[in-house]
């Protein structure tokens, strides 16, 4: 290992050196590739990608490794420190935060690096056509309760207009309308009304509403000359439309809103089959799948059904 003291060309051969390991390990262990992702919960993801796109091919995937002060490091800025060591036989997979979005540039397969087109690998599992069937597959009963792409366009479209003065911000004045800031106002996960799905979330979406128009004509009194259709016609064209906001919204908070809608669609569906259900066994069984919302949204990919999936199929192609 070497000190913080230690040169870039240094640092670069270090990280060269990893990587030539790894590539070996995979082979070592007759694997196509080795894949170094951000941390583990990324793993599900881009194996269950590589396999549906790359039947025949195993990968040796990693969720860490060691930094250049010998310490096991995770996350994005670990994964980005081999850009300089990639190839087929050792590549890395990001989610794209605002890196797609901003056109980082080297961040694409040319360079031996995927990504996630949407914000985090949590919006792939969020995608509104599959939700109903998420839910109809842990309470084993159709759901026909609560419209997820109805709410989630909806929420998209209330979201939108905020989302494109953020985008506009973190070119022109990044501290002006933080993400942190942005992510606050809306974030959906400690309203209390999420849990009642019998309105199809028509009161939450309101008061979402009537606080985002707030900020978005606060902004427009404040900054009038603000050149905001040339951001909009800029970000359409890489798939941000008002119905597909949320899945360049932060994952995680876009992900908890859906797991806790999930959990609750699945919690009435499952009040109303007890009545049909014969024995507390077959109750009982009923509410221990509930438990399994997670694993159930995790299967939640849609492939070929809209762009960010169809970029990344693209791009695996390209790479491999």
């Amino acid at each position: 290992m070497f000190g913080v003291g230690a040169g870039s060309e240094n640092r670069e051969e270090y990280f060269a050196g990893l990587a030539r390991r790894f590539a070996s390990d995979a082979k070592m262990f007759r694997c196509r590739a080795a894949v170094h992702v951000e941390n583990k919960d990324d793993i599900v993801f881009w194996s269950t990608v590589l396999k549906h796109f790359r039947p025949d091919d195993r990968f040796h995937f990693l969720a860490g490794s060691r930094n250049e002060f010998g310490h096991e490091t995770c996350g994005v800025t670990q994964c980005l420190k081999y850009v300089h060591a990639l190839s087929p036989d050792f590549f890395i997979c990001i989610d794209s935060d605002y890196r797609y979005l901003l056109q980082e540039k080297g961040i694409d397969a040319r360079h031996f690096i995927l990504q996630t087109y949407t914000y985090s690998f949590e919006n792939h599992h969020c995608y509104a056509d599959g939700l109903d069937e998420v839910c109809s597959r842990i309470a084993h009963v159709p759901n026909r309760l609560f419209d997820f792409k109805k709410f989630l366009n909806r929420f998209s479209c209330i979201v939108y207009e905020l989302f494109i003065w953020h985008l506009y911000f973190l070119k022109s004045d990044p501290v002006r309308f933080n993400k942190y800031e942005f992510n606050q106002y809306i974030n959906m996960t400690s309203r209390k009304s999420l849990l009642s799905v019998g309105d199809n979330g028509h009161q939450v979406l309101e008061e979402l509403e009537m606080k985002v128009r707030r900020k978005v004509m606060y902004f427009e009194r404040k900054y009038p000359n603000a050149d905001l259709e040339r951001i909009r016609e800029k970000y359409a064209r890489m798939g941000v439309l008002p119905e597909t906001t949320y899945l360049f919204l932060r994952g995680h908070n876009v992900y908890d809103m859906i797991s806790c809608l999930c959990r609750e669609v699945c919690k009435m569906l499952l009040k109303g089959e007890k009545h049909n259900r014969r024995t507390r066994g077959a109750i009982a069984a009923l509410y221990k799948n509930r438990r399994n919302v997670d694993s159930q949204l995790k299967r939640n990919i849609a492939y070929g059904k809209y762009p960010a999936i169809r970029k990344i199929e693209e791009d695996i192609r390209q790479l491999l």
